[in-house]
């Protein structure tokens, strides 16, 4: 467990290029790291929260996108903060294009989670995106690192 830390703080220090654009995912987690300390233990409610990130990346990524959307309306007075993540999101949400053989949910597919471990997912979510960008196989779903 402890290579897969150090592999994960790695790929979070590594910006990619990507179709001739630089996207780092660092700054997606920079941000949501943001957000969670702005929301506290907030728990009002739940959001629907993609288990398995290792597949259906785009349609994660969008899944989060919309209950992100959620939380800011629920919580206004962080709505600067919320729409910078929620744009870094948008913008990771274009360049995924990982095709997997496997059945993908509709976002109300997924089970509702409390938001701490709605947040927690999106944050493994985002880790998980910069470990298969560092791979450098951009047209595969490779597997978690173990």
């Amino acid at each position: 467990m402890r290579g897969l830390r150090a592999l994960l703080l790695v790929s979070l220090l590594t910006c990619v290029s990507v179709r001739g654009r630089r996207v780092c995912g660092k700054e997606a987690i920079r941000v949501l790291q943001n957000v969670t300390k702005l929301l506290g233990d907030a728990t009002d409610g739940t959001l629907y929260t993609p288990e398995d990130i290792t597949v259906c990346m785009a349609e994660n990524l969008n899944c989060f996108h919309t209950e992100l959307r959620v939380i800011q309306w629920e919580h206004r007075e962080h709505t600067e903060s919320l729409s910078l993540l929620i744009r870094h999101l948008s913008q990771l949400e274009k360049l995924r294009t990982c095709k997997t053989d496997r059945q993908c949910h509709p976002c109300e597919g997924h089970r509702e989670q409390p938001m701490p471990q709605f947040l927690s997912k999106l944050l493994e979510q985002l880790q998980w995106d910069c470990w298969v960008q560092g791979s450098n196989n951009m047209h595969s779903c490779p597997s978690w690192p173990g």
